[in-house]
């Protein structure tokens, strides 16, 4: 039998005739693959909440000519000197559950806690956020499941 040298320790690893190199991160006996499907609803939910803040920031009501990208209308963004995240103003995502220390400890809105987790204050942020979770959230769940 062909014995292996430590790789760690600089010796040559030796391939085993008839043997399958394991997988990146070897599954144990009695453990299975998981699909993942936590990471994509929240992927999708973290994007639906991001139209519906664009959508209730309404830009060209307010600052008629100052808007960015206003092709997209109602979902066009705050000027740059306001929001340069390409995002909604920050008096929208007050309103939508952002977090604000005085209102959650002095007016008891608790619930901004957990609002202000879905929100995005641009689509750089957004897109960042998402391609971390997409390469680090995806692996992570097929690895361990979602509950781990």
């Amino acid at each position: 039998m062909a014995t292996r040298a430590d790789v760690e320790k600089g010796g040559p690893a030796r391939k085993e005739p008839g043997k399958v190199p394991s997988p990146l991160y070897p599954q144990h006996e009695g453990e299975r693959e998981w699909v993942p499907w936590l990471v994509p609803v929240i992927f999708v939910a973290s994007i639906t909440v991001f139209v519906v803040t664009m959508y209730a920031n309404n830009c060209p009501a307010r600052d008629t000519n100052k808007c960015v990208a206003r092709f997209l209308g109602r979902f066009s963004f705050q000027p740059l000197r306001q929001n340069p995240l390409f995002g909604p103003s920050s008096a929208t995502l007050t309103k939508m559950g952002a977090l604000v220390w005085e209102k959650v400890v002095h007016r008891h809105q608790g619930w901004r806690l957990l609002s202000s987790m879905w929100l995005h204050a641009g689509v750089i942020h957004l897109v960042a956020n998402m391609l971390c979770l997409l390469f680090i959230g995806m692996r992570l769940e097929q690895q361990f499941g979602y509950g781990r």
